[in-house]
């Protein structure tokens, strides 16, 4: 079954729970997760402080 790699924004304070816990972003580029990031730590530093990128592989068409 094909796969799509997307970048999730999660948030550290958030319990992770199916399929992409508990995502504050998802996007299918690793530049726009970082940009949206460096946008966060801009507006919001101490929201930032508690976000990080994960790479997650979601199957194309299935439940993930």
């Amino acid at each position: 079954m094909p796969v799509m790699l997307v970048y999730v924004v999660l948030d550290d304070r958030s319990s992770p729970a199916p399929p992409l816990g508990e995502a504050v972003e998802t996007l299918l580029r690793r530049r726009d997760a970082e940009r949206f990031l460096e946008d966060v730590r801009r507006d919001d530093p101490g929201l930032a402080s508690h976000l990080r990128i994960e790479e997650r592989e979601l199957e194309a068409g299935g439940r993930n």
